[in-house]
């Protein structure tokens, strides 16, 4: 009874000692949020995860969902939330209580008989040893050891989110640019039409000696550089249909995209969120600010780790024999006293990783608006450059038409028509690639503002 009394005195008077907290009080960094340079703010706009329904291509919208369930990085990333899921079960099983028993089954005896003996020899002995224990988490190094990890778990969900936004960005871009590529498929091989009938035309010409070999030996030259494009153009679009499949986790091989027209493709209108609800949206941020407040919690417990620990636990002792069972309840304090440094080398590696992680957190947050800045300005840019090539390659074509026209009436010289031509062809092309920019910078925007919104 002593013993226990002294127990429940040590007890009381670290509950007092523990009454102090060992935590650091969490604030956030303070980082600048001033206003966006280069856009003006949407106030009917929402934020969607499901961003790329705005371009409105069910044939999109089917791979991104492919692409969540199927890519090998996402799921990997997926069972990296699991593993810290798991840590924090681990961590948290230190706030509770532990049952442990033992039994014991003997049978015979090791010792020489006698007659007396002879009477229980052979007789089984049964006995089952049943203890609780519990640690008193006085200081809250448990509990700061469960927010640590609770802290990593955010963080690894945060990760797998800001990864699937990256996926996600790179299966619409990289769509997009199939898309683009078939149309400059599809344009190059319009110009490789047009340059063998430009051919047919001066052969017929050159037959009435209206035009010299000079003439068609460089329409011959232009038909082959034009087959050369082609050619170039075919392979681009293989190896970017190839990254497409990967993106979507499925085999190259058997991989297809439909025959949308990239021009036939919805461009959504640009909707910014404010600097400052930006942190609370990007999941990269919000995973090392998470990891930030885990850091937090180590603190925490490498300053508890200088204090007692106390454990407290009945323990119940069942025998065959009735009067051999008993009911006790122990305790123990655990003090460090001679440690050689570790507590204190702990404490100081736990804090200055916690400084490391809060210039990570704010450079983090120095990128974030980077890209939503670098964002706002392609969005803006590349639709004015989409604008004035449409319109060339609109003026283009019609210089073309007039070229063969006037080429046919003997008004001007071939060579006329072949930079017309090459003209037309370097606009469209241009036009194109335009186009696929515009789309990849609306993209940009979403991935940069953290997911993206519904037009209400």
């Amino acid at each position: 009874m002593n013993s226990l009394r002294n127990i429940a005195a040590i007890s009381a008077a670290l509950v007092f000692l523990g009454g102090c907290s060992l935590t650091p009080n969490y604030q956030r960094p303070e980082v600048e949020t001033p206003a966006w340079r280069e856009a003006q703010i949407s106030q009917n706009a929402e934020i969607a995860t499901d961003w790329w329904t705005n371009f409105e291509s069910a044939e999109l919208n089917a791979l991104m969902q492919r692409s969540l369930e199927n890519n090998n990085n996402l799921q990997a990333s997926l069972q990296r939330v699991e593993q810290a899921r798991a840590d924090l079960k681990i961590a948290g099983a230190s706030l509770l209580p532990s049952a442990d028993v033992t039994t014991t089954y003997m049978s015979g005896s090791t010792q020489a008989m006698n007659i007396t003996d002879m009477r229980n020899n052979g007789i089984p002995e049964f006995t089952a040893d049943a203890g609780i224990s519990y640690e008193l988490d006085l200081f809250g190094a448990n509990r700061a050891k469960t927010n640590s990890a609770e802290g990593r778990l955010l963080s690894a969900a945060y990760r797998h989110d800001a990864l699937a936004l990256v996926i996600m960005g790179d299966v619409a871009q990289n769509y997009f640019n199939v898309l683009n590529l078939k149309e400059r498929v599809r344009i190059a091989n319009d110009n490789l039409r047009a340059t063998e009938d430009l051919l047919e035309v001066a052969e017929a010409r050159f037959q009435t000696g209206a035009r010299t070999q000079l003439d068609i030996t460089r329409q011959e030259t232009q038909v082959a550089r034009a087959k050369a494009a082609v050619t170039a153009l075919e392979q681009e679009l293989a190896l970017a249909q190839n990254a497409l499949a990967v993106l979507v986790g499925e085999p190259p091989q058997s991989f297809k995209v439909g025959e949308k027209n990239i021009n036939n493709l919805r461009l959504p209108s640009p909707a910014v969120l404010q600097p400052a609800a930006l942190l609370e949206r990007r999941p990269d941020v919000k995973s090392m600010e998470t990891m930030l407040i885990a850091a937090n919690a180590d603190i925490s417990a490498a300053r508890a780790a200088f204090y007692p620990s106390v454990n407290i636990g009945p323990s119940l002792l069942l025998a065959a024999n009735p009067s051999a069972s008993a009911l006790t309840l122990a305790g123990s304090v655990i003090a460090p006293i001679f440690q050689g440094g570790r507590l204190e080398g702990n404490l100081n590696r736990v804090t200055a990783r916690q400084k490391e992680l809060a210039e990570n957190y704010q450079q983090t947050v120095l990128v974030a608006f980077q890209e939503a800045e670098n964002a706002l300005i392609k969005v803006q840019k590349t639709l004015e450059r989409e604008n004035a090539l449409k319109q060339a390659a609109a003026k283009a074509r019609e210089a073309y038409g007039i070229a063969k026209n006037q080429y046919s009436l003997s008004v001007i010289e071939f060579q006329d028509v072949l930079d017309s031509q090459r003209m037309m062809l370097e606009s469209e092309d241009q036009y194109e690639r335009a186009r696929y920019e515009t789309l990849a910078a609306r993209v940009e925007l979403f991935k940069a503002m953290g997911g993206g919104w519904k037009e209400k």
